[in-house]
């Protein structure tokens, strides 16, 4: 009975472990965030779209442009990064350094064909999302998300700057 004890408890140490991570790690697809017009804002927290006067927001979308609800974009406390070469399984945690807040002079996630999360493509005119380039956010309530743009295309009629991505806490 002895020897048995032990291998149960590491057993159940390592499930309990993989259940926290893979709750940790349930990402949610969000479609269609009409940025084509106006500014689109989005929280985390509720998982869906809120009104632009809102302090709750935490990342925006204004046609090809990401904003990050702190610095100069918002009057909350949120940050954000671009991770580049890597993919959304591969985060699995905040990283150490490189979050920032929006200033007038600089976006915390670049924009511009190829410096961002998006290339154009000027054979067809389309804006396709850069795969291997991951979003990282801190909330203002200091939670990370990570977040990948998986298209720029409304699915049902083609109209542009109509967001889809999936997000997951980390």
């Amino acid at each position: 009975m002895k020897t048995i004890y032990p291998k149960v408890v590491s057993i159940v140490v390592l499930a309990l472990t993989m259940i926290t991570v893979l709750h940790a790690q349930e990402a949610k697809t969000v479609s269609n965030i009409d940025a084509s017009s106006k500014t689109a804002y989005f929280s985390f927290t509720e998982g869906k779209e809120v009104a632009d006067a809102s302090q709750d927001w935490d990342i925006a979308f204004n046609r090809t442009t990401i904003l990050i609800n702190g610095g100069s974009s918002g009057t909350g406390k949120a940050t954000g990064t671009l991770l580049k070469d890597t993919s959304f399984e591969k985060v699995t945690k905040q990283p150490s350094t490189g979050l920032k807040e929006d200033t007038e002079s600089e976006k915390a996630i670049p924009a511009g064909s190829g410096n961002g999360w998006y290339e154009y493509d000027m054979s067809n005119h389309s804006i396709n999302p850069i795969p291997g380039r991951i979003l990282v956010v801190k909330t203002s309530a200091g939670k990370y998300v990570k977040v990948e743009i998986l298209s720029y295309y409304n699915k049902s009629n083609s109209n542009s700057a109509n967001y889809s991505f999936r997000y997951s806490f980390l």
